[in-house]
């Protein structure tokens, strides 16, 4: 069942009319929001102290579901169901290339040059990986059947400019998931992600995933002096730590009536579930700031927010992630790769030792999407793929490098689409 939906005239449409198409998705007339009395507080960085007393007030109040829902198992079991205590170091999500894997990544890059054809055209088959390709693609198959992240390490990055780096890893990553995604209203199909906002940079990112992609890839070209490693947990971990305790917040997550703030277009917000399960498989799919708003970018006047229900069961996930999170370092030259369907992704606060100026912290994203490997989908994550990733009507930017005017690091119109 497609999105519910409110829209407003004349603004920037927020499905192109190929997918209203596909998905039946008709405008309709405005009309009056029903504001209920009293909206839930809760801000895009979790509260702890609010989330124990809203917590505390639910459950007095009683009438909670003790069952999960109807059809739904009361455990979710597989390698990507892991805890912390499951590993003794980061070293089964981490892949070291060899001197032969990175001779045979740089004589790739001089052999699709020489084709003289655009970067957006790289793939496994024009860049060529004879020995390393084979395990990428095992590591393609840890990623969407295993334990569901992998870092690549040991790239030196010193050795290649901005628009080489961007082609190793649009090739290196086209063994993983060869179709690459729009990620934000300019259409960008690779993204910068630098410090902008001290305020933003210097508190931990929540765990969350990223609304649109099987993979979220990365590759980093400079760490912060301090901090910024990355943070991972498993989705499935969470349910089945919300099955056993809280079952009646797994029925809040599942219900299809979160409001998705689209920032100024057309419709407004759309509802869907941030939580399903299709194939024997279990996705949490959701953007914090979407739901709350962000500092630097507050929700939309007069769409509905979180309600006291929603607020409990959104900072339940983050703090049962924390709980059961593995923090993987970071160097230089990393390309990792996230399953966005099983695993949740955040970071540490990050700054550099002079803190007059913004950390030097620079990654390159890819959203990614295999059709071969991609987790079944219901019909409401479908649609939000096929925006990204089937919308012919947008046509994608490649920039090597972060908008910067008059020595200031611009933010894009929204960091996510």
């Amino acid at each position: 069942m497609a999105p519910s939906l409110l829209v407003a005239p004349s603004i920037e449409p927020y499905y192109s009319k190929r997918i209203q198409q596909k998905y039946s998705i008709s405008k309709g007339r405005n009309s009056p929001l029903i504001q209920p009395e009293r909206w839930a507080k809760i801000g895009f960085l979790p509260n702890k102290r609010e989330f124990l007393a809203r917590r505390t007030r639910r459950i007095l109040a009683g009438g909670l579901e003790t069952e999960v829902p109807e059809g739904w198992p009361s455990q979710f079991q597989g390698p990507i169901a892991w805890k912390p205590e499951d590993f003794r170091n980061e070293d089964p999500f981490i892949y070291y290339l060899s001197e032969v894997d990175k001779r045979e990544i740089g004589e790739a890059l001089l052999y699709f040059k020489s084709l003289e054809l655009d970067g957006e055209e790289i793939s496994k088959e024009n860049f060529p990986l004879p020995a390393l390709g084979p395990r990428l693609c095992e590591i393609r198959d840890v990623i969407y059947d295993g334990i569901g992240a992998q870092v690549l390490r040991g790239l030196d990055v010193s050795l290649y400019n901005s628009a080489d780096l961007v082609m190793i890893f649009l090739g290196v990553s086209s063994y993983i998931a060869g179709q690459r995604g729009l990620q934000d209203r300019d259409c960008n199909m690779i993204k910068h992600i630098i410090d902008t906002e001290k305020e933003e940079s210097e508190v931990e990112l929540p765990l969350h995933t990223d609304v649109t992609c099987d993979i979220v890839a990365t590759l980093t070209r400079k760490c912060s002096e301090k901090g910024g490693n990355g943070t991972i947990a498993s989705s499935w971990t969470i349910y089945n730590e919300l099955a056993a305790t809280r079952p009646d917040l797994i029925h809040v997550l599942a219900k299809s009536d979160w409001p998705h703030d689209t920032y100024g277009r057309d419709p407004l917000y759309y509802n869907r579930a941030l939580l399903y399960q299709a194939g024997g498989k279990a996705i949490l799919n959701f953007s914090r700031r979407i739901l709350t708003g962000h500092i630097n970018e507050p929700r939309t006047l007069n769409i509905p927010s979180l309600s006291e229900a929603q607020a409990e069961a959104l900072d339940a996930v983050h703090f049962i992630a924390i709980e059961n999170h593995i923090k993987l370092s970071m160097e230089e030259g990393d390309m990792k790769f996230i399953n966005n369907m099983g695993l949740l992704h955040g970071r540490d606060a990050f700054f550099d030792n002079d803190p007059r100026v913004h950390s030097k912290r620079h990654l390159l994203r890819l959203w990614l999407h295999n059709p071969e490997k991609m987790w079944d989908l219901p019909e409401p994550l479908q649609l939000a793929w096929d925006r990204i990733f089937e919308d012919n009507e947008r046509v994608g930017r490649w920039q090597m490098e972060p908008v910067i005017v008059s020595g200031i690091r611009m933010r894009g119109k929204s960091p996510c689409d």
